[in-house]
């Protein structure tokens, strides 16, 4: 697993893509968006943070963005990190998590090991993601493997840096997890707990999400 392809360059995609070039990895940004796929290979981070800003202009060269879904082909890693927001009704918006599905399908390859980051409710990694990925005409945890891995990030923060945040992971099968696990202990400091399944992992990020949502009702009480 030496090179890995970002797809979604945001707040939580982009911390990655630096994380992964420099731990050595060749790594590609995949990105709807022309004017953030041009700044980052000009080294200047559209995301206002000084810390960012600095790695961004430190690896310029290093993290190969574009517009070109194809690139997601070259990659042994596929790292979903799409925004995954709440429409006016409140309900899950997934229009993004659904595109990058399909642009996944369209350029898959045998072995490829694909990990879902973006915060999603119980059952859309198996309902949602995995039919989309089966258009390929791949066979899942046979040809590809399918992990959630939750995005645990502090934005701003100087502590808590992507690196150093433990993670939960859990795939659809025991050879996927594995694979995700060894992937991220390659690239991050902190512990990587394995859970016993992919709603499992989803479950956690809504839960992390409900305390905090608690906790902020009661101070702000």
């Amino acid at each position: 697993m030496d090179s890995v392809a970002i797809i979604g360059l945001g707040y939580v995609g982009l911390p990655l893509a630096c994380l992964c070039a420099r731990k050595g990895l060749t790594t590609f940004g995949f990105d709807v968006n022309k004017k953030t796929v041009e700044k980052i290979n000009a080294g200047i981070s559209h995301i206002a943070d000084a810390e960012l800003e600095r790695q961004v202009r430190k690896l310029k060269g290093k993290i190969s963005a574009t517009t070109d879904e194809k690139v997601i082909s070259k990659a042994s890693v596929i790292v979903v990190c799409v925004p995954t927001p709440v429409d006016e009704k409140h309900h899950p918006d997934l229009y993004a998590l659904k595109s990058a599905c399909s642009s996944i399908a369209r350029n898959l390859k045998k072995g490829q090991l694909i990990i879902v980051e973006s915060t999603i409710f119980p059952g859309t990694t198996e309902e949602v993601v995995l039919p989309i990925l089966q258009e390929s005409g791949l066979k899942p945890e046979k040809d590809f493997f399918l992990v959630h891995c939750p995005e645990r990030i502090d934005p701003g923060s100087r502590k808590w840096g992507i690196e150093n945040i433990p993670r939960v992971l859990g795939g659809m099968s025991k050879e996927g997890t594995k694979k995700a696990k060894n992937f991220y202990g390659n690239v991050l400091k902190a512990e990587v707990f394995e859970m016993n399944s992919v709603k499992e992992a989803e479950a956690v990020k809504l839960t992390e999400n409900s305390f905090r949502d608690v906790n902020i009702a009661f101070v702000n009480e």
